[in-house]
């Protein structure tokens, strides 16, 4: 068999340009983007999706190499795969938030962990925080749908497209105001209960300046914290879900309007 010049073209054609897509969708997102997982890993991953999925994808007609056109394809594509994993990403943002935010209130600011997912020193409830989220995210098909969007993405926005127009970042910034509310809306009942607890101690304090209200007070508001984060804890899947979703819909909307 002999192998032409055109065989070689059309092989590259046919999963280059999705293996830029998909190779800057797992730089990105979540789970898959963690300092924890291997780059050989990573770089597995997206050669088996680009093999799955390739032969599946409508034919990009052919560009001259290393041309203009050729260059603003390739900067396409991995603008469009970077920016759907980010948008999932800004979701775990939001739940590491929540978790500093309590952590902050029950006076647990100053015990950092390493990070592994993010290479970095973190509070230990944002780390626990993020961990469930991540369980949850895996429990709750998220990584089959992460691959459902990818090859979603393909069909609403073709290889060989326009180059995404700077008003489409509006619906990343957009994504990221709607995750703090999430972040928000996860803390806000421990952060309220931790709070109304240092006022009381506060008033206290001033009440009774004989005693001593830091060491009573720092034991108090992390049983306080750890009996409000028992209650609090099981809204995490909905608030979770409820965030994923909207982040699905944004994704798929973001890429739609590419095309």
């Amino acid at each position: 068999m002999e192998i032409t010049e055109e065989m070689l073209n059309g092989w590259v054609q046919l999963y280059f340009w999705p293996f830029l897509r998909i190779g800057a969708l797992v730089m990105t997102a979540p789970l898959f983007n963690s300092q924890a997982v291997a780059p050989r890993a990573r770089l597995m991953l997206a050669l088996t999706l680009t093999l799955v999925l390739a032969p599946l994808l409508p034919k990009l007609p052919p560009l001259p190499a290393f041309g203009a056109a050729w260059w603003l394809a390739i900067g396409r594509e991995f603008v469009i795969g970077a920016g759907l994993g980010l948008m999932l990403q800004l979701v775990f943002e939001a739940v590491m938030l929540a978790g500093e935010l309590v952590s902050y209130g029950m006076g647990l600011g100053f015990a950092q962990l390493a990070d592994p997912l993010h290479g970095a020193a973190a509070p230990m409830l944002g780390q626990f925080y993020q961990i469930c989220a991540i369980l949850l995210f895996l429990s709750l098909g998220g990584h089959l749908r992460l691959v459902e969007l990818l090859s979603d993405s393909f069909h609403a926005a073709p290889l060989g497209g326009a180059a995404p127009p700077a008003s489409s970042l509006f619906a990343v910034a957009q994504l990221g105001t709607l995750c703090f509310a999430g972040a928000l809306r996860i803390a806000l009942p421990a952060v309220i209960a931790l709070l109304l607890v240092n006022l009381s101690f506060g008033v206290m304090n001033r009440s009774a300046p004989a005693l001593n209200a830091l060491s009573i007070g720092f034991p108090l508001s992390l049983i306080v914290g750890l009996v409000v984060l028992r209650f609090t804890l099981p809204q995490l899947q909905t608030a979770l879900a409820d965030l994923l979703d909207q982040a699905w819909n944004y994704a798929a909307g973001w890429a739609g309007g590419l095309h």
